[in-house]
């Protein structure tokens, strides 16, 4: 499990849909549950940045759920429902066991997630296809999270770890997104990453 990432980066470039994107962020250093993060989702025939909560709410854990394993996504009813909120979470690293993997030269990279609205927001329920309000008259701004996806380990996590984040490579983003993402569910990024070892406490 990975409860762990860091995004040190104040902008990405992407390439979507045969178009080079830029989108600019405010570096947070280290995001754990509940904090937030930025996500790439689909919107209004375009792509936009947002900052969700890392974690969903569910009712038999006090705890957020954050992460799922891509093998089960399509199967399961906690996800199944949300399985057309589909988001680029932005990392440059993320840990296992006090190590922080990256990628050979720390660039920015893309893991699987989805995101969903929270149905618990002041007692009201929210459409997780529209995100407008069922019932209730307050109007409060929509509350989102979102979770990770995970897959087996490649070959510099296993070592350490019987999971890791579902990395994708730059050519999978606009499939992830788009049409065509049941067959990125089959093909995780498993090129190796650089290891950063936890520094010794000194007090």
């Amino acid at each position: 499990m990975c409860s762990r990432y860091t995004y040190n980066k104040d902008e990405a470039k992407l390439k979507l849909r045969d178009q080079i994107l830029v989108f600019g962020f405010v570096p947070r250093g280290d995001i754990r549950p509940t904090d937030l993060g930025p996500v790439i989702i689909p919107e209004h025939e375009g792509f936009a940045c947002r900052q969700m909560s890392w974690g969903w709410r569910v009712p038999w854990d006090k705890k957020p759920l954050i992460n799922a394993k891509s093998e089960t996504i399509t199967q399961l009813p906690t996800f199944k429902p949300h399985l057309q909120n589909r988001c680029l979470i932005l990392a440059d690293g993320f840990f296992e066991k006090g190590i922080r993997f990256i990628q050979p030269g720390e660039p920015l990279f893309a893991m699987a997630g989805l995101w969903a609205d929270d149905p618990h927001q002041n007692g009201n329920l929210l459409s997780a296809s529209t995100g407008e309000r069922i019932k209730g008259e307050v109007s409060k701004p929509i509350a989102r999270s979102f979770l990770m996806l995970t897959t087996t380990p490649n070959a510099s996590v296993s070592p350490y770890h019987h999971r890791m984040p579902f990395i994708l490579r730059a050519e999978q983003l606009g499939a992830w997104l788009g049409d065509d993402w049941l067959a990125v569910l089959e093909n995780p990024d498993r090129a190796l990453l650089e290891k950063m070892q936890k520094q010794a406490e000194l007090f």
